[in-house]
């Protein structure tokens, strides 16, 4: 083999190492923030089965004018904080009892913000006597503010 066959070969395989290492490395997410993440998640899903005054998800959402959430039974979507502890004090009153949880979970974080995809499913009592079960896809965003994992947005 020649020199110059030796240097395009030596330079084909550090190009491809270089394309292999970068892009698994692409999709490689910091373990805390995935962890950090599925707490955020199962935090908001038990705060879901809280029928209160909105104090519960006041915990698990960010406290921005930007948060935005679209229920089930949504007709529109709600925007900011405020206008969202007002739905949750108002939607709490239509129920008895909301279990909820998430299966298939499909998580990936980037810097500051996260999202989550997956089959939301739950038992509902209504105020009125009646119950059901819904099954939705969703999509939850999360923000890490100060260190810590915010629900941002809700779409069911």
């Amino acid at each position: 083999m020649n020199i110059r066959s030796m240097s395009a070969l030596t330079t084909t395989a550090v190009a491809w190492l270089w394309i292999v290492f970068a892009a698994s490395h692409a999709f490689a997410q910091p373990a805390p923030d995935i962890e950090g993440v599925k707490a955020a998640s199962k935090a908001f899903y038990a705060a879901l089965a809280v029928i209160d005054n909105g104090a519960a998800m006041e915990k698990v959402w960010a406290d921005k004018p930007y948060v935005t959430f679209v229920g089930p039974r949504s007709k529109s979507i709600i925007v900011g904080w405020d206008a969202q502890k007002n739905y949750w004090i108002k939607s709490n009153k239509l129920f008895l009892q909301r279990n909820a949880t998430l299966q298939d979970q499909q998580i990936h974080v980037n810097g500051n913000l996260a999202w989550e995809m997956g089959q939301e499913t739950a038992d509902l009592k209504m105020a009125d006597g009646s119950a059901s079960k819904i099954n939705n896809l969703v999509t939850n965003v999360y923000e890490k503010i100060d260190d810590r994992w915010f629900m941002v947005s809700h779409h069911a």
